[in-house]
């Protein structure tokens, strides 16, 4: 309970915080750090709610699902803020001589802090034992238009940073781990997912059933996603791994006969590093159209290409492999150009 009662009269517990004072030319704000217990507590967004006081999305279970499960990795950082719209009562109490901060105090009372946004990545705790502080701007009791404005701006109307920004801090926000993380990822998702026509041919622990190691996969993924030069660095991983399957799926209708038979080399690592090291040229030529049907139309000419293991049987060696990718790429048509991607 919230309140608590003296004669006729019910008192409202405050909760207090460290917490600036910003002014904008657009309206004064607070930032300051609260726990996402207490967030949980006093915070909301409901549909009854939603369309008479406020402007967020509705929530949605499966997003906050998987915010709780990147929140329960090892990697979780949740940087952004949650933004509040506090209830008319809140007062701020400016810093005195001896401090740097102020006082935020606000009621701690249930449904009393309106979500304006970064509502999964709050209500995302309700899925998770996990408890954080959570860096919050907090209004105080402002008016739909306000609200529909601040979340308009923050969702649609800031500029996108350059991609040539971006690229050239990847080495530096990429760690060590991320191509060995991205790659197993990819990989893992390839043998798992019913639509890829590797699925279930991957042995991921190296032995057993299978057509390919993951050991062999790893190092020619990595190749491709590399933050220097790797052509498909710059796209998500839901990308890359669209464009793969499509990829993958294009060789296995073009090579049906020799897709997975003993009697060829395609599935095999020899046949998966020569896939994956004509794949930049093959990239080019798509000019952002990943779909099946065009990435075949790109790799038709290579049926001609003999892959049975009478013949590259033992091309197992770096030089040869390199021979084997070359000669492919000489048979693939002349770079291309179109302008949107299609998955």
């Amino acid at each position: 309970m919230y309140h608590t009662m003296i004669g006729e009269y019910a008192v409202t517990n405050y909760i207090q915080l460290p917490a600036w004072e910003i002014n904008h030319p657009g309206g004064k704000f607070y930032t300051f750090i609260c726990d996402t217990e207490t967030l949980l507590r006093i915070a909301y967004v409901s549909m009854e709610e939603r369309n008479k006081t406020g402007v967020q999305r509705p929530l949605s279970e499966r997003r906050c699902k998987e915010v709780a499960k990147f929140i329960n990795s090892i990697d979780a950082v949740i940087a952004n803020n949650i933004i509040l719209n506090l209830p008319e009562e809140t007062e701020y109490i400016p810093p005195n001589t001896e401090s740097l901060t102020g006082i935020l105090k606000f009621p701690d009372r249930e449904n009393s802090a309106w979500v304006v946004d970064g509502q999964h990545r709050l209500f995302g705790f309700n899925y998770t034992e996990k408890r954080l502080n959570l860096l919050c701007t907090g209004f105080i009791n402002i008016g739909i238009e306000s609200q529909a404005k601040i979340f308009i701006t923050i969702n649609n109307e800031q500029k996108g940073i350059n991609p040539s920004v971006i690229y050239d801090l990847l080495p530096l926000i990429k760690d060590a781990d991320f191509k060995e993380k991205r790659t197993h990822s990819l990989v893992k998702q390839l043998n798992q997912d019913p639509e890829s026509p590797w699925y279930n041919e991957i042995k991921m622990l190296g032995i057993g059933k299978g057509l390919v190691s993951q050991a062999a996969f790893a190092r020619n993924i990595e190749i491709l996603i590399d933050s220097n030069g790797g052509v498909l660095s710059p796209y998500n991983e839901n990308l890359q791994y669209a464009i793969l399957v499509n990829y993958f799926n294009a060789f296995k209708a073009v090579f049906s006969e020799e897709w997975g038979s003993s009697k060829y080399v395609l599935t095999k690592a020899v046949g998966l590093s020569a896939m994956c090291g004509i794949f930049p040229k093959v990239h080019s030529l798509c000019s952002k159209d990943f779909t099946v049907e065009n990435i075949i139309k790109q790799i038709f000419n290579l049926q001609k290409f003999d892959f049975s293991s009478a013949n590259l049987g033992k091309s197992t060696n770096k030089v040869a492999i390199q021979k084997i990718t070359a000669d492919l790429n000489k048979m693939l048509p002349e770079i291309s150009d179109t302008s949107d991607i299609k998955i």
